[in-house]
């Protein structure tokens, strides 16, 4: 990742069918705290992983496409609330082979 960071991918999920396919590309980075990083720094990594990761899969996203990208500290089961895990959650859109980073 830019930062010098390690992300291990570890579930890749995908859901919906057609245009509204949604892939979700999970990534845990040991020792990561989003506290520590600054926001732009995050999120350059995090459009790092979607375009170095995301569409380069056999399956890539298309265009039109929704990608989430997640880091955390460890893994966990989607949809849990753990208070104690370390994540962060960021969501592209893929536009001219690009992913396009959707501000929640």
């Amino acid at each position: 990742m830019p930062s010098g960071g390690q992300a291990n991918l570890y579930e890749v999920i995908t859901e919906g069918g057609g245009d509204n396919t949604v892939t979700r590309l999970r990534f845990v980075t040991d020792g990561f705290s989003p506290d520590q990083m600054a926001p732009d720094v995050t999120l350059n990594d995090m459009t790092f992983l979607c375009e170095n990761m995301a569409l380069t899969r056999p399956d890539a996203p298309a265009e039109g496409q929704t990608v989430i990208i997640s880091l955390a500290d460890r893994p966990a089961p989607l949809g849990v609330i753990d208070s104690s895990i370390a994540q962060v959650f960021e969501v592209f859109t893929i536009v001219d082979d690009t992913c396009i980073w959707e501000p929640l």
